[in-house]
């Protein structure tokens, strides 16, 4: 483990964070969508309320691990996020462009999960004060203006979008439980028993095991290929989830967590031990390229279930395909089943996946 944990340090602290710390945030305090290969920085492109979010979560959470200069980055990232995307009645806008000037402000439940999250973070590591009235507040804006009272969970944006998706209420549950854990309050507890409820009774498939992803405005399975779509990436980042919902004294449905881990190992492993994108209700395979993301829920969820040798290996191979980049720090995203990759450029919000698998493979005994 500790070599291990000395490469992922080394890539993270003196790689990575340094080269997004300098080359990725703007004199506003603004971070970039994307970076080119070389380590530039990729101009005219919306700043997402998400990633902005993100990666205020990304430096807080790296000065929590000890890398100091993360403090003043998230900072300044939290600052710009609460300058320029905060609307009016308490919800936040989707995105702005490079000056700060919002070009769509409809909120919309991903953003909405991310700013909660960021939020998060900048309470437990920044102690700022602003924090926990913002969420709570943000929080009740969701309620009051996006709750879906008759079938459950929110809407996606507003107005509201069809199909419904698992993804965004994941990311709501995220940012709940993170609250919880460190300033616990009535309202972020119901609100996540309400995820639980979903994913138990409409997102989980007990009669496939599996993780559904596209639904209709009543959560039933969404018509046509939409609906077969299942992401064995999400089923390893829900099994975390589960288990931080059962820490927190919330039911952990372990029951389905073991149904979704076996799962994700017998239909979503492919070549080189990597999780493939898409399989079916059935578990055949729809896509069978990989994204990071995938690999990283994996590494975080394999320690968690006591496979570190499987995480071990895994991380290794992150380091030979998608980390392997000619500018040490940077990624590529995307690979197509045969191997192949997919990415003209960097995209920023991949930083938070690595973050999280990372963090818990440096927090691991070595």
């Amino acid at each position: 483990m500790s070599s291990t944990q000395n490469r992922v340090r080394d890539w993270l602290f003196r790689r990575a964070l340094p080269l997004w710390a300098g080359a990725g945030i703007d004199a506003e305090g603004r971070f970039f969508e994307k970076l080119d290969f070389d380590g530039r920085p990729i101009t005219g492109l919306p700043r997402r309320t998400r990633v902005q979010a993100r990666q205020v979560y990304v430096f807080a959470e790296a000065a929590s691990l000890g890398w100091t200069e993360g403090e003043m980055v998230a900072r300044r990232g939290l600052d710009a996020l609460i300058r320029d995307h905060r609307r009016e009645d308490g919800l936040w806008v989707r995105g702005v462009d490079d000056a700060g000037a919002v070009i769509d402000a409809a909120p919309d439940l991903y953003d909405l999960a991310f700013v909660l999250f960021a939020l998060a973070a900048a309470h437990r590591v920044l102690k700022d004060e602003r924090a926990l009235p913002l969420a709570l507040s943000t929080l009740a804006a969701i309620e009051t203006q996006m709750a879906d009272p008759v079938h459950g969970g929110w809407q996606e944006a507003l107005p509201p979008v069809l199909p419904r998706r698992q993804n965004p209420h994941m990311h709501m549950l995220e940012a709940l439980l993170a609250w919880q854990a460190i300033a616990p309050d009535p309202a972020f507890e119901a609100a996540a028993r309400r995820v639980l409820n979903l994913f138990a009774t409409r997102f989980f498939d007990p009669s496939a095991a599996v993780l559904g992803e596209y639904f209709t405005a009543d959560w039933a399975i969404a018509p046509g290929g939409a609906g077969q779509v299942i992401e064995p990436g999400h089923h390893m980042e829900w099994i975390w989830l589960l288990d931080q919902a059962r820490r927190l004294g919330l039911d952990g449905h372990e029951r389905q967590a073991q149904a979704l881990f076996a799962s994700a190992l017998t239909n979503g492993v492919g070549a080189r031990g990597m999780m493939i994108r898409e399989i079916d209700r059935i578990g055949a395979v729809r896509d069978g390229g990989c994204r990071l993301w995938g690999q990283t829920e994996a590494i975080r969820t394999l320690l968690l279930r006591g496979r570190t040798e499987g995480a071990l290996a895994l991380t290794k191979t992150l380091f030979a395909t998608h980390l392997a980049t000619a500018t040490p720090g940077l990624w590529t995203d995307s690979y197509d089943a045969e191997g192949r990759p997919q990415d003209a450029s960097v995209p920023a919000s991949t930083l938070y996946h690595l973050m999280t698998a990372f963090s818990a493979l440096l927090t691991e005994p070595a």
